[in-house]
Parts: C-alpha cells; sequence; structure tokens
C-alpha cells in the first residue's frame, strides 16, 4: 500500500515508518520550537497505521477518537495498532498515539469490505453550496488575516486556526472572513470554509485521499465552537474528542471540498460541533462530530 508514503518534501506529515507488525513511527516536522501539533496530523497518521494492517479491500466508515494530550511538533509519536477484529464484512482497528511513553491520542477505526452491500439506496441533505461564492472568489485564510493585520487589528484577537504553522498544505478560504477571524459576538453559529490539498495526490490513490480528508476534518470545527461566544479574546481552544463517519470513497482533495460546521450546544467550557463535508458538485463524503474544549482570556 502506498497510502501516507509518498513525502511532501516542505513538511512530509504523510511519512510513516513501519518497526513491527502494529507499531509504526510517524514524523513531525516543526516549523516553530516547542509548537503543538495539529490534531488533524496525528489523526491522519493514526489512520494511516490502522489501514496499514487492515485486510485488503477495506475501508475506514467510521471513525472515534480523544486527543488525550498536545503533542509536541518536533518529536516522533509512536503509534501502537491493536487487531480488534476481523470479520467477514467488517474489521475494528484500535490506535494508540505516544510520545515520550505518554498516550496522547486515542482512536477507534471500523472498516467496511467494499463491495459487501449492493444496496444502492442512499438518503443526504441537501447541498447547502449552490448560493454560495465560489472558493476562486474568495480570499485565503493566510490572505485574509494579513490584510486584517494591516488593517491594525490585533492577533490576540484573532480566530480560527493559522494554516501557514498548524497545516501549510491546505488551501483554506472562508465564505466569511471576517466572521472567521473575529467572530460576530455571538450571533452566528454556523459557518462554511472552502478546502483543498495543495500537493498532488494520484487519483487512483484512495488510501492516501482518505488519509488526507481525515487530516482535513479537524480543520476549523474548534474555531467554529468558538463562534457562539461574545468574547474578544480566548486563552484555549482545542479540540477533545472527534467523530468522523465516510459516506463516499471516491473522492479527490485536490478538488475543491465545502466543510459546513455548526455549533449546536456549549456548556462547561465545550461546545460540540457538527460538520458535513461536500464535494463541489454537491456529494457528502463525509459528516463529523467534535467537542471543544474553550476557555476565555483575562481582559
Amino acid at each position: 500500500r502506498s497510502f501516507i508514503m509518498s513525502v511532501d518534501a516542505h513538511r512530509p506529515w504523510r511519512r510513516l515508518v513501519k518497526i513491527d507488525e502494529n507499531t509504526y513511527k510517524g514524523e513531525c516536522d516543526s516549523e516553530h520550537a516547542q509548537a503543538r501539533v495539529y490534531g488533524g496530523h496525528v489523526l491522519a497518521q493514526a489512520t494511516a497505521a490502522a489501514y496499514f494492517t487492515a485486510p485488503e479491500g477495506f475501508f475506514i466508515h467510521s471513525i472515534h477518537c480523544y486527543f488525550v494530550r498536545g503533542g509536541e511538533e518536533d518529536e516522533d509519536i509512536t503509534f501502537k495498532v491493536t487487531r480488534v477484529r476481523d470479520g467477514r464484512n467488517f474489521a475494528v482497528r484500535y490506535v494508540e498515539a505516544q510520545q515520550h511513553g505518554k498516550t496522547i491520542h486515542l482512536s477507534e477505526y471500523s472498516l467496511q469490505k467494499i463491495g459487501a452491500v449492493n444496496d444502492d439506496f442512499k438518503l443526504i441533505p441537501k447541498y447547502p453550496g449552490a448560493n454560495l461564492p465560489h472558493p476562486d472568489t474568495l480570499v485565503s485564510e493566510v490572505q485574509g488575516r494579513h490584510e486584517s493585520l494591516l488593517n491594525g487589528n490585533d492577533l490576540r484577537n484573532m480566530r480560527g486556526i493559522e494554516t501557514p504553522r498548524m497545516a501549510p498544505s491546505i488551501d483554506l478560504r472562508p465564505v466569511n472572513i471576517d466572521l472567521f477571524l473575529n467572530g460576530d459576538s455571538g450571533k452566528t453559529t454556523k459557518q462554511y470554509l472552502w478546502l483543498r490539498y495543495k500537493n498532488h495526490v494520484d487519483p487512483k490513490d484512495h488510501l492516501m485521499h482518505h488519509g488526507t480528508i481525515v487530516y482535513m476534518s479537524d480543520m476549523g470545527l474548534a474555531a467554529t465552537g468558538s463562534l457562539c461566544y461574545d468574547w474578544k479574546r480566548f486563552k484555549l481552544v482545542t479540540s477533545l474528542d472527534h467523530s468522523a463517519w465516510f459516506h463516499d470513497y471516491d473522492f479527490n482533495v485536490n478538488d475543491w471540498i465545502l466543510y459546513e460546521q455548526e455549533v449546536v450546544s456549549a456548556s462547561t467550557h465545550r461546545s460540540l460541533i457538527q460538520g458535513r463535508l461536500w464535494t463541489i458538485d454537491g456529494r457528502l463524503i463525509m459528516s463529523t462530530t467534535q467537542e471543544a474544549l474553550i476557555y476565555r482570556a483575562k481582559q
């Protein structure tokens, strides 16, 4: 399997080295000393480890994970796989990610054998992208943040993921850049993001596309969880847990993908966010749910 073995020379987040039949080492490249690793990075590498141990012809259909500790970008991550079950049509894998001998991430995967089900029936919600601006007409998160700084805005008050550090391989274009960066005093609980993977992925390498969409699935959810708060500055906005369900296995991460995100509840410093990832032509790829921990900064 070629999944996550081809390497982006600028940031080899996809590299995974086999230690033994159930253990793999993931590489992290730090752009800032003592920086915290992006959660989607850890989840994507855990996904690779699960796929490496899976029977041929099985594809992940659901993921449930916990972000236990913040990972360090300048340290390798060890992934230990437990082969929970190999059935005729379904398989289950449990992956534990460690740094310095301590668990930083736990994830469970259920895989289904493709072709095992011949039911063509599908029920999907209405595609929300038809009335949204095309991503080519929007500014990127990087450009929007830069322009906001030039206009005198304080970086410490800005929300959202900083893609140049956390996920430089992703082209992220919020439909509403002002909402993404600044919120609107808690009045809005939903936003839309266009995503595209910058580096070429072979259209036939489905497992690479699956790993990349998992990598992308963590983007923006925690920030969306902060939308319901009217605070100007946050001390902490971070993912606690994350679940994802695949609805379609045939897609291309080099094409634009719409990420629909909404915070549906918030209490005791925890926001619950739901998301859907769509192809630009309206096919539902994945649904996600995430709980984020959010603390207000002292003014």
